[in-house]
């Protein structure tokens, strides 16, 4: 979570005072509780399994997920790509290898989809940057989890970041509990450890560490400017649509369980089971008569409802129903376009607000390769970060389009239009080469 706090709290952010931090942590969970039930959710544990009744059927339809992972697969579905510029606004050529392949060697596109997945569930996700043990290390990133790490900033317009905690209730084998919060500043991790939050000090375990990132190693991500989750505000639907779903099933239930009455007559002791075995019964008066008593529903009016809340959830998050029968049919491809306009408005807003996130990455980990002498510095407004959202596409038109912009566009920009090119700046160079050992080859 973010929380702004003025400066004048802490005047030395290398000594984080105790009553600060136990001030976050409170503010921490307070929140746990909004951010708990939204993972729930996610997860398919809705509030309906909590009402449970005798001979009553519960079910929920995860609409949650759905909502949630298509449009994280739309626009992280394929790795982010970095197009450098060949040279900076100092005529210095742009080399990002070196940081790509931290990237590549720990995976980072997994990092993003879990990003990307924490920041629609929960509204919001923090990145920390930290060193690889071993006698080689590298720059890695993990995602924090909103509940357990807090990025504390300042209340100026700009927010500039002040330090950050990330921190965790542990348990000793003899049961005693703890708090254990570590505290990153634009230069130092330090650990402090407390037994409760009523009056007692953390103190602090262990050496002061230093790093080489030279900011605050820890990144906040955004869903929106109310950081709500994807489906925040469709709770309300969901839940009754799940009870919908349940009524619908029970009804069903009880339709097959319905009670025999007779009418006009007694059944002999023995008739019951005989009944119930041979579905036949002899020796009823004429006037008697036999007839189930069930509870009648109209099956179409259920549909219709069930079908409008379904619209509505859709409608609500921009999202699209891609079980509709009428998504795609015979449209053209101008026309899918115009039905996923929404998704596409959604996605472009996530994209936005990821790309900043990016960024600080990219300049927390050029920094520390800077200072280990492994990279020279790279402006990173000299680098473009590339979403590719992923959908059909039609492969021989971009192909197409690709070879009729040669000599108008740059070789790099138009590499990175093709979805099989993951670094362009490495193909460009590579291409380069090719044409400049053609003319050897043909002397």
């Amino acid at each position: 979570m973010i929380v702004y706090l003025d400066r004048s709290e802490v005047p030395d952010l290398e000594q984080v005072p105790s009553g600060v931090i136990r001030w976050l942590i409170r503010r921490a969970e307070l929140a746990e509780g909004r951010y708990d039930r939204l993972w729930r959710y996610y997860l398919g544990r809705h509030d309906i399994f909590r009402q449970r009744k005798e001979g009553e059927v519960q079910v929920a339809v995860n609409y949650a997920k759905y909502v949630v992972d298509i449009a994280l697969n739309y626009y992280l579905g394929r790795p982010v790509k970095y197009d450098p510029n060949q040279t900076d606004a100092l005529g210095r050529k742009v080399d990002l290898s070196p940081l790509l392949n931290c990237y590549e060697r720990q995976h980072i596109a997994e990092v993003d989809l879990a990003i990307g997945r924490t920041m629609g569930v929960m509204g919001d996700c923090l990145e920390l940057c930290y060193a690889s043990p071993g006698p080689n290390p590298i720059p890695k990133s993990a995602r924090i989890d909103p509940r357990s790490g807090i990025l504390v900033c300042d209340t100026t317009v700009e927010h500039a970041k002040l330090f950050a905690l990330v921190w965790e209730r542990r348990e000793k084998i003899t049961g005693e509990q703890y708090y254990f919060v570590t505290v990153y500043t634009d230069r130092t991790a330090r650990d402090f450890i407390c037994g409760n939050l009523d009056g007692e000090s953390f103190k602090p375990v262990g050496e002061v560490r230093y790093h080489w990132f030279g900011g605050v190693p820890v990144i906040a991500y955004t869903n929106n400017d109310d950081r709500q989750g994807d489906f925040e505000q469709i709770l309300s639907l969901i839940d009754a649509y799940d009870g919908l779903m349940s009524s619908r099933l029970t009804d069903k239930k009880k339709f097959v369980d319905a009670l025999l009455v007779f009418f006009g007559m007694t059944l002999a002791e023995g008739d019951e089971a005989k009944l119930a075995r041979e579905k036949f019964i002899d020796g009823a008066p004429l006037d008697a008569r036999a007839e189930y008593i069930q509870k009648t529903f109209n099956e179409s009016e259920v549909q219709v409802l069930a079908d409008s809340l379904v619209r509505e959830m859709h409608k609500m998050t921009f999202t699209v129903d891609m079980s509709d029968e009428q998504f795609a049919g015979n449209s053209s491809g101008q026309a899918l376009k115009l039905k996923l306009l929404t998704m596409d408005l959604l996605s472009r807003s996530k994209m936005r607000r990821m790309e900043q996130g990016l960024r600080q990455r990219l300049e927390l980990y050029n920094h520390w390769l800077v200072v280990r002498g492994a990279m020279g510095v790279v402006d990173h407004s000299q680098v473009d970060v590339v979403f590719t959202p992923d959908l059909p596409i039609n492969e021989s038109e971009i192909v197409d389009m690709v070879c009729r912009l040669q000599g108008i566009v740059d070789d790099q920009t138009l590499l990175s239009q093709l979805w099989f090119i993951r670094d362009p700046a490495e193909a460009a160079e590579n291409l380069r080469r090719q044409r400049q050992q053609q003319p050897e080859e043909e002397v």
